[in-house]
């Protein structure tokens, strides 16, 4: 764009100058003409920029999959961009569960459109990150209830480091903050439903729920577990190894065979794999917590490979690569010394 208003400029100079004399009042009063049509040129273009920059977020959302999955007779979960949300119809309104990064918050809405005609009364953060709270903004302002931990308030409400991907996350506006906190656990009757959001010891973040629809026997467990990947303890944000087995052992407790388990970027999952993730994590934290004790550096940790008899099982490392794991672990324990 610069090389063509160059170019643009250059042609009209050499036009001018034809009709101008060097040197001549006339040659001033042309070259003054072409400075202010180039700054009027560059205003033009600067326009079109800011323009295009406003209107990204309906163009990356255009371009983005929203799919949904039934769960029961009147529950669904909705993948796409951030963390998977869970949404619940019923007469009291659509209910849900997270609501993803904010430039899919309207093609969020229109997929719950398509499957009611109800009012968003709810959400409910399970945490505070971006993809699972990006919503909020938008869904606040149009009347919808927002609910998280006192510390997801505490933390959306001021500019948060996020150290791990080395950037700051601003905070949101008033209208996307949560309007209903709570220290420990709290229920939400609604939808014919007992809605039970439970908070987790300092793993994922410190402002950890997961968020239990006993009469469906659903449960969104927020970024806690997956069945795909290795878990991420966000130290910046109050995470912690010890805060994580511990919310583990927590959901395992209160799940039974028959619950769909709802991950934050996994699929419909159960009892078992939960078991599963939680064993593997004790099993991957006792052997660095051995190494440490022995003497080991990080460097030689990650060498010796601590994660290797579950890398195929926990495939997915396009955000938590084996090592990080062991660094994450490795820095929560040394962190609690």
């Amino acid at each position: 764009m610069v090389i063509l208003i160059n170019f643009i400029y250059v042609n009209l100079v050499i036009n001018q100058m034809v009709l101008a004399k060097p040197h001549s009042t006339s040659y001033i009063i042309y070259d003054r003409r072409n400075q202010t049509l180039y700054s009027l040129l560059i205003m033009l273009v600067t326009f079109i920029v800011l323009l295009s920059l406003s209107n990204l977020d309906t163009i990356y959302a255009s371009h983005l999959q929203i799919n949904t999955t039934k769960l029961t007779a009147n529950m669904y979960i909705i993948y796409g961009s951030g963390g998977n949300v869970i949404l619940s119809i019923g007469k009291d309104g659509a209910i849900l569960v997270d609501d993803q990064y904010a430039p899919v918050t309207e093609k969020l809405k229109s997929v719950i459109a398509n499957l009611t005609d109800k009012q968003i009364k709810f959400v409910i953060n399970t945490h505070s990150h971006p993809d699972h709270v990006g919503g909020n903004e938008k869904l606040g302002k149009a009347g919808t209830i927002i609910v998280s931990h006192e510390n997801v308030r505490k933390r959306l409400s001021t500019n948060q480091f996020f150290e791990f991907i080395n950037q700051t996350i601003p905070a949101l506006s008033n209208k996307g903050l949560p309007i209903i906190t709570f220290s420990e656990n709290m229920t939400i009757y609604k939808n014919d439903e007992e809605i039970k959001i439970i908070h987790l010891d300092n793993g994922h973040t410190d402002g950890d729920s997961i968020v239990h629809f006993t009469n469906n026997n659903v449960i969104h467990v927020g970024d806690d577990f997956s069945d795909r990947s290795y878990p991420f303890m966000d130290l910046s944000s109050g995470g912690s190894i010890d805060g994580l087995i511990s919310s583990l052992k927590k959901i395992v407790s209160i799940i039974n065979k028959d619950t769909q388990v709802v991950g934050g970027h996994s699929g419909i999952s159960n009892q078992t794999k939960v078991k599963d993730y939680l064993d593997m994590l004790i099993d991957i934290y006792n052997n660095i917590n051995q190494m440490m004790q022995e003497g080991k550096s990080l460097d030689e940790i990650i060498q010796l490979k601590p994660t290797l008899n579950y890398d195929t099982t926990y495939y997915d490392h396009s955000f938590i690569k084996p090592k990080d794991l062991v660094t994450n672990i490795y820095m929560s324990i040394n962190g609690r010394q």
